[in-house]
C-alpha cells in the first residue's frame, strides 16, 4: 500500500494537544509535578489504494523529577467510506535523562527515555479492523483486568500488565530542539528533531 506524505510539521496542531493533555491524570502523570517542556511533531499521509487519510501526532512532555509522558495519537478517516474512521491514543510514562545532543547542535538535547513503567491505550472506530487489536478498547497497565488480558493476549497471559509492558515498552532516545538554549534565536521551537523509526503504535500484530 502506497503512503503519500502530505505534511510533516514541527508541531502537532493545537487541537491534538488539547485532546491529549487531559489524559495526563488517567495515564499516570504526576499532575503535582510541573511541566518543564513540551516537544511535538506531526505527520499526515494519504493511503492512496484505499483513499484514506492518516494523521499521526507525537508529543513528549517532560516534568519535574525527570519524568516523561510520551503521547502518540493517530486519526484515520476515509474519503470513499466516511464511516471507516478511527482514533487511537497511547501514552507511555516513565523517567528520562537529558544530555547535549550527539549531533553537535547547541540547541538540541538527547532525551533518553527509560522503558515505560505504565502504558495507557484507547482505541475507537472501525479503521483498525485489520489489526490484531481491532475493537474499541481501553488498556491500562496500572489498572489491568482479566478482560484486558483477553483483548491483548487472546492465547492467554500469566501477568497481562507485565507482559504488555515487556512487549510494547522500550528504551529510546529522542532528539529535541529547545529554544531555552538560545533565547535570542526566534526561529527555534520546542519540537522533536528525530526519534527511532520504529512506530509507537500498538496493533497487536
Amino acid at each position: 500500500m502506497k503512503r503519500i506524505n502530505i505534511a510533516k510539521t514541527a508541531a502537532a496542531v493545537a487541537l491534538s494537544a488539547a485532546c491529549i493533555l487531559p489524559l495526563t491524570a488517567c495515564a499516570g502523570g504526576n499532575t503535582a509535578s510541573g511541566i518543564t517542556a513540551t516537544y511535538m511533531m506531526s505527520e499526515a499521509t494519504y493511503l492512496d489504494e484505499i483513499a484514506w487519510y492518516s494523521n499521526e501526532d507525537v508529543m513528549l512532555v517532560t516534568r519535574d523529577k525527570d519524568t516523561y509522558e510520551l503521547y502518540y495519537k493517530r486519526d484515520v478517516f476515509g474519503t470513499t467510506d466516511p464511516g471507516m474512521k478511527g482514533e487511537k491514543t497511547i501514552v507511555y510514562t516513565g523517567t528520562y535523562t537529558s544530555t547535549a545532543s550527539a549531533d553537535g547542535d547547541a540547541t538540541h538535547l538527547d532525551l533518553t527515555l527509560s522503558a515505560p513503567t505504565r502504558i495507557y491505550m484507547e482505541q475507537h472506530g472501525k479503521a483498525f479492523g485489520r489489526d490484531a487489536i481491532s475493537t474499541n478498547v481501553m488498556l491500562d497497565t496500572a489498572n489491568w483486568t482479566d478482560a484486558m488480558t483477553t483483548v491483548a493476549f487472546p492465547s492467554g497471559s500469566e501477568d497481562g500488565a507485565a507482559d504488555f509492558l515487556s512487549q510494547y515498552g522500550r528504551e529510546m532516545t529522542i532528539t529535541v530542539e529547545d529554544p531555552s538554549l538560545s533565547p535570542d534565536d526566534t526561529t527555534l521551537s520546542y519540537r522533536i528533531v528525530s526519534m527511532p523509526e520504529e512506530s509507537l503504535e500498538i496493533t497487536g500484530n
